[in-house]
């Protein structure tokens, strides 16, 4: 995503995350399951999957690497990647072994979605902020995952064209790539929206499949998509009420701190395709970590949804722009709330 303001936005929103944990709960509680009953894990095998995880935090990435190599298991990524796998794998075995299955299901992988809409939005930005700036959508990238494959299945794009500002700024197109011939060619917002629409509901998207859009960060659909329908004088598209902060997702699952995309894809052991900042490479990028986490049995799950009516504020006055979405909340939308999820199709979770 381009924007000079995006680091401002970005530490508003990590504040978002901070009073989370200082209030209702932390934010890595929001992807996780809920607190066990004690006697739900009484069994003896917890113990032994506790002792083992023991032993595993201590494993260099050297011996990490040959442990998975042993049971034929991926060996890319950084030490944290490949001791959360490693863990991963001994626990659902051990789990099949005694004959108890997880408390959300069997020791497969769970697909909760049909498919994942990812997307990363470029707008238009000044090197030095003004207040008075007002920043536009210009470039509306999608890459549609298939959850039971596993695979990219089709991809979207088109640029956008501004219109508070329609000439871009030096600095905007050395950092995105976008020319000013591609947005003057280009369509209005609430066309492309249009476009994508119609490109949701050819692959048949909230009518027969359920989806849920992916995004790095909160900033895409709480700040970006928000402030353009409001531009444009367009509704607010409602299967982007509720969207899956991969950031979060991967911090939870990995347990490392949040980070940005370019330190993500190191850290699962793959290099960036692209160029930083297109709207279409970055959400390619974000594709990769999807998958990998899929793979490694995270829940790739609703984690956060728009903030409406009386926000909280920030010390500065400004309104958050997303607030988490509970595991219980999710429990109660999936398989209901439309058009994510078609009215006749129902997931397990």
């Amino acid at each position: 995503m381009a924007s000079t303001d995006k680091d401002d936005i970005e530490d508003a929103e990590e504040t978002v995350d901070t009073e989370a944990e200082a209030g209702d709960n932390t934010a890595e509680e929001e992807t996780k399951e809920p607190e066990p009953v004690e006697r739900e894990y009484s069994h003896p095998v917890y113990k032994q999957i506790a002792s083992l995880n023991g032993k595993i935090n201590n494993y260099s990435k050297a011996e990490l690497i040959k442990n998975l190599k042993m049971l034929k298991l991926d060996t890319d990524g950084s030490r944290s990647v490949l001791a959360k796998r490693l863990k991963t794998f001994y626990k659902k075995t051990m789990l099949s072994v005694s004959g108890i299955q997880e408390k959300n299901g069997n020791s497969k992988i769970r697909i909760l979605f049909d498919f994942y809409v990812i997307i990363d939005y470029e707008a238009t930005c000044e090197l030095l902020k003004h207040s008075n700036f007002k920043q536009e959508i210009i470039e509306f990238p999608a890459v549609l995952l298939n959850c039971q494959k596993g695979e990219v299945e089709d991809e979207f794009r088109s640029y956008c064209r501004p219109v508070l500002n329609p000439l871009l700024t030096e600095f905007c197109t050395e950092l995105t790539g976008i020319t000013q011939d591609d947005v003057d060619k280009a369509p209005l917002f609430h066309e492309v929206l249009t476009s994508f629409e119609e490109w949701l509901q050819k692959k048949k998207l909230g009518s027969k499949y359920s989806f849920a859009i992916v995004t790095d960060g909160p900033w895409d659909i709480g700040y970006f998509l928000k402030n353009q329908c409001a531009l444009s004088k367009i509704e607010f598209p409602t299967y982007c009420k509720y969207w899956i902060n991969i950031r979060k997702t991967f911090a939870n699952f990995y347990n490392t701190g949040k980070m940005p995309l370019s330190t993500m894809i190191q850290l699962i052991g793959r290099e960036f395709q692209g160029r930083a900042h297109s709207g279409l490479d970055d959400a390619r990028n974000i594709a990769f970590i999807v998958q990998r986490l899929v793979k490694d049995g995270a829940r790739v799950v609703f984690n956060e949804k728009l903030a409406e009516g009386n926000a909280r504020r920030r010390e500065d006055g400004n309104p958050y722009f997303s607030v988490p979405v509970h595991n219980t909340e999710f429990k109660a939308i999936q398989g209901k709330f439309k058009p994510n999820f078609p009215q006749k199709k129902s997931a397990v979770i």
